[in-house]
């Protein structure tokens, strides 16, 4: 009896485990139909375009808590259903100062651009 007892207990707690784990690294939710989908991890921001057209003049912001500055990266152009990795080095703040991850703390991470008929398409994500 104790031996069924101590089974079903370690599968429940490797279930609850591997769920835990599974969810860890894959950025913020975000609704499955966004034009934009986002994902984050420790050294990445990737952006893929969904939107079903080109985007141009995409803009990549981390903003922080308390309102600093917000780091930011400029892409000419996104094509369709293109994906790219973004190093979060890469980000600069509006005096050209470096983004830091032990410096900054992030709140949301803010994608934006125009398709090519001169719609905002725009979608902020948490920080995970």
């Amino acid at each position: 009896m104790d031996s069924r007892w101590t089974r079903a207990s370690v599968a429940a707690i490797g279930g609850a485990l591997l769920v835990t784990l599974g969810g860890c690294g894959q950025g913020a939710a975000q609704a499955e139909d966004a034009p934009i989908r986002v994902e984050v991890s420790q050294m990445f921001i990737t952006v893929e375009n969904k939107a079903g057209l080109a985007l141009r003049d995409v803009q990549v912001q981390l903003i922080p808590y308390g309102g600093a500055t917000d780091f930011t990266l400029m892409v000419y152009r996104l094509d369709n259903a293109e994906k790219r990795d973004f190093m979060l080095g890469e980000f600069r703040g509006s005096d050209g100062t470096p983004f830091n991850a032990r410096v900054v703390k992030v709140k949301t991470v803010k994608v934006s651009g125009k398709d090519i008929d001169g719609n905002l398409v725009e979608v902020e994500v948490r920080w995970p």
